[in-house]
């Protein structure tokens, strides 16, 4: 088996002194000195592609590397690596790296690895590794495109607000694209594997942002629209609810290559752990203080936060606890970004939200690496996981709620400000019983809480008539969750 495979990486040389000629099995593997059916069954058998299946793959990926090496014409580099048209070309191209080549070129996309299989013999992780490059290189290319759409919106009065929409897809891009360039890092060097489940944290992390951002995005550009603007604002209202589920789509496939993140918690160094978190519970604190108006809501959410803090035993602190209050102030502080693009005098009281998050994030980076044991049945953990992450979601759509209503202030009469305080109340019930149950008995419970917040808030937003829209597009997403948990009765 070892002449078999040194004549097959003989023949993979072959194949890459030659990449531009006209290939064929019987050629290649008349080089090597085999016939066509032996060395057809030995190379599948040691590479895991067939012969012509690993020539395309390698003229893509080449193909890749001269798009954004050189200047030539991609009809010039079609010719160059076997394809007789561009069309054929892009079809090839884009099966093969997730993306057209006009999209991979003009937004310096992650390539496939471009060592050969000699190098990468008994590297278990490519194949997965060049999906991860796929799924997350077209994802990039999608929110390109719409950060592009949105800086073409022209309605002077929203200027501010979809360049401010643009620059934060942009933002959103740049990260997913520093994490795939460590990933596709891994193809070559296993080693880097180690830091593979961290890779899959900060894409899931972000591709949740884009969860909320469209949310907010609607709730913004329709919710609180004047209806002359709606019609021109739905297309790319619609295009980011659309990459919203692509990215919950990508994110699912992207869990079945990395495992599963093992919880952390603190298991050292308390004394370190206890001063970054009392620092940022006084810049969580001071914070608070400069925060007012109809802004309210944001002050509450980060008070909510700082009284977790400071109420939780330093021997109780886990990394999912900070790693949670680090990512409910990302959404927080998207909250506050779009309430300055609204009311840009509103800036100056929300300038310590960085400094509060990124003691947040030191916090959390100084323990990220501590592994936890894990406790309880795999099927117990799986269903308080998912309590959990519902717990998470609704707290996030209760702290919106909360703001369209502070929001429309004297718009509401004192039966509807009621009506509100029951529906929030309601909403906080099942927050706080998802966060405290712990069996699948409880996913009925819940979708009856669900069913009932959504049918109120519906109710209400008749009420308001035009002024109902974004109360109604609360009301979908709600919706939305309870179907999420109808699934686990």
């Amino acid at each position: 088996m070892v002449d078999s495979k040194n004549s097959i990486f003989r023949s993979l040389e072959q194949i890459e002194s030659r990449i531009s000629e006209k290939l064929t099995v019987e050629n290649i593997a008349s080089a090597v000195y085999f016939s066509k059916y032996h060395y057809q069954r030995l190379f599948r058998e040691i590479v895991g592609d067939s012969v012509m299946e690993y020539v395309t793959k390698r003229r893509l990926t080449l193909a890749g590397r001269a798009l954004l090496e050189s200047s030539a014409t991609i009809i010039d580099i079609a010719l160059e690596y076997g394809y007789d048209s561009r069309e054929g070309f892009t079809r090839s191209f884009k099966a093969y790296m997730g993306v057209s080549p006009t999209e991979y070129r003009k937004y310096g996309l992650a390539a496939i690895s471009q060592k050969t299989i000699k190098e990468r013999f008994n590297m278990t992780y490519s194949k997965n590794t060049d999906e991860i490059i796929r799924e997350l290189n077209d994802f990039i290319a999608k929110s390109r495109e719409l950060a592009e759409y949105a800086r073409k919106i022209e309605i002077p009065e929203y200027g501010p607000f979809w360049n401010g929409v643009a620059e934060n897809t942009d933002a959103i891009a740049d990260r997913i694209q520093a994490t795939l360039t460590r990933i596709s890092v891994i193809a070559e060097r296993p080693d880097e594997i180690t830091n593979g489940l961290a890779m899959l944290k900060v894409i899931d992390d972000t591709m949740f942002e884009i969860h909320i951002f469209a949310l907010h995005i609607n709730l913004t550009a329709v919710g609180r629209a004047k209806p002359e603007h709606i019609a021109i604002h739905k297309p790319l209202c619609d295009k980011y609810t659309e990459l919203s589920l692509l990215a919950e789509v990508k994110t699912s496939k992207l869990v079945g290559f990395f495992k599963e993140l093992s919880s952390l918690i603190f298991n050292e160094m308390r004394k370190t752990l206890e001063e970054k978190i009392q620092i940022a519970i006084q810049k969580g604190t001071f914070l608070t203080e400069n925060i007012r108006g109809d802004s309210l809501y944001i002050k509450d959410e980060i008070s909510r936060l700082v009284n977790e803090l400071s109420s939780t035993p330093i021997e109780s602190v886990t990394f999912l606890l900070l790693n949670d209050c680090l990512f409910n102030m990302k959404f927080i502080s998207l909250a506050a970004k779009v309430d300055i693009w609204r009311r840009p005098d509103s800036k100056a009281m929300f300038d310590g939200m960085d400094a509060f998050t990124e003691s947040l994030s030191e916090a959390v980076d100084y323990f990220r690496t501590i592994k936890e044991p894990d406790s309880g049945p795999a099927a117990e953990r799986k269903i308080i996981m998912t309590l959990q992450d519902i717990a998470y979601h609704a707290n996030i759509l209760l702290f919106y709620t909360k703001g369209e209503v502070e929001k429309m202030g004297n718009l509401l009469s004192e039966t509807q400000k009621e009506a509100f305080k029951i529906i929030n109340a309601t909403m906080e019930s099942c927050v706080e019983f998802s966060r405290g149950a712990t069996n699948a008995m409880a996913f009925r419970e819940i979708t009856d809480k669900l069913n009932k917040v959504v049918f109120s808030l519906n109710t209400e937003a008749d009420r308001l008539g035009p002024h109902g829209g974004a109360i109604r597009l609360l009301a979908e997403q709600i919706n939305i969750l309870a179907d999420k948990v109808t699934q686990n009765i």
